[in-house]
């Protein structure tokens, strides 16, 4: 059986949970550091080796790998994609979580006055806020990631619909997107209207759908084993790790703004291609734990309700004080675990329903 093959079998792609758990693992350290007094040594330690950005952009190549792998296999068993119903199950998987979130936030704010007016929701409810429209606030600064993914489901199923060579098209938007973000970084009146904002995280996204384009073409055989091999992915870590590390603490923009991000997309590229092939490992082993898998399963809800209790120092003063360390921590997971459990699968249900293959 050939590596595409064995993919495709697959009912749940293994490590791939693991994954998402590696990616919220970051996210909520790194909201965490923010928690700390920028003098204490658990921030000073944690800001130079835990980077939330890094997380988001593990979530974005597992979201556009795991997408386009699953439209590859509707295709190949129908012949077509039905929109329609990519369109519900993406809606029933991001919006009703969204929608309880906000709704929770919008009665905390008259209960502990955190000064939110209605243009601070337009964002998140319209999956704009990843563009400088609307105010931006922390209790909803992290829905521009959704925002991101939205813009990319809806015109992604197009674009794999319709367009007859969708990986040539896809690495020329990989190649356009760096001049775009060196331009707008020149210009910034132009960010907006050269679709910066979403195409610059978005790359991350097309990189994973590269990734299941290379897939669906038996691009991974047994020749390419050979080259997934513990040094390299070692290699490649350090380098993710390095240009992360330089861009939080912005060192090299001049190299970094055009070339990091498509050098960590395609390190995280190569890590979750080295982690489905190479299986009889540690890594493997350690991304399939029981405890992986749980929190991969509940990172969508972790992501969500993070935001409440994880707020940098001196903000939502009256709030914080109610849920201090570590009583924060152990929230988070209660909360995303009633939320999954008793509010999300009701809609994991149903968009099961519209679900091909």
């Amino acid at each position: 059986m050939t590596y595409k093959e064995q993919l495709y079998n697959y009912k749940t792609i293994p490590s791939l949970n693991g994954w998402r758990a590696v990616a919220v693992i970051l996210v909520l350290l790194g909201h965490f550091k923010m928690t700390l007094n920028t003098t204490s040594l658990g921030y000073k330690i944690l800001d130079q080796v835990i980077f939330a950005e890094l997380g988001v952009r593990i979530f974005f190549v597992l979201s556009g790998f795991l997408i386009t792998t699953l439209l590859i296999k509707e295709k190949a068993k129908y012949g077509k994609i039905n929109i329609r119903h990519f369109f519900i199950r993406r809606f029933l998987r991001i919006v009703p979580v969204l929608w309880l979130y906000l709704a929770v936030v919008a009665l905390l704010n008259q209960l502990f006055k955190f000064n939110l007016t209605l243009s601070h929701f337009l964002g998140p409810l319209l999956y704009l806020n990843n563009f400088n429209f609307f105010p931006g606030v922390w209790l909803l600064g992290h829905t521009w990631s959704l925002a991101v993914e939205e813009q990319f489901y809806l015109i992604w199923p197009f674009i794999f619909s319709f367009v007859k060579n969708k990986l040539l098209l896809t690495l020329f938007i990989l190649i356009a997107t760096p001049v775009l973000v060196v331009l707008a970084y020149v210009k910034p009146d132009l960010s907006n209207v050269l679709l910066v904002p979403f195409l610059r995280p978005a790359t991350a996204i097309f990189c994973g759908a590269v990734l299941a384009i290379l897939w669906s073409k038996d691009f991974f055989n047994v020749d390419i084993k050979k080259h997934l091999n513990w040094p390299t992915l070692i290699f490649v870590s350090v380098i993710v790790f390095l240009i992360s590390n330089y861009q939080h603490q912005g060192k090299y923009g001049k190299l970094l703004l055009p070339t990091g991000d498509t050098i960590m997309n395609l390190g995280i590229a190569y890590a979750i291609t080295f982690s489905l092939i190479q299986q009889k490992n540690n890594l493997f082993r350690f991304l399939n734990l029981r405890l992986m898998n749980t929190i991969g399963l509940l990172s969508y809800s972790l992501y969500i309700w993070q935001q409440l209790f994880l707020f940098p120092v001196g903000s939502y003063l009256n709030w914080k004080a109610m849920i201090p360390f570590p009583l924060n921590i152990l929230l988070i997971f209660i909360i995303a675990y009633i939320s999954y459990t008793f509010f999300e699968k009701r809609f994991l249900k149903l968009k099961h329903q519209f679900s091909s293959i």
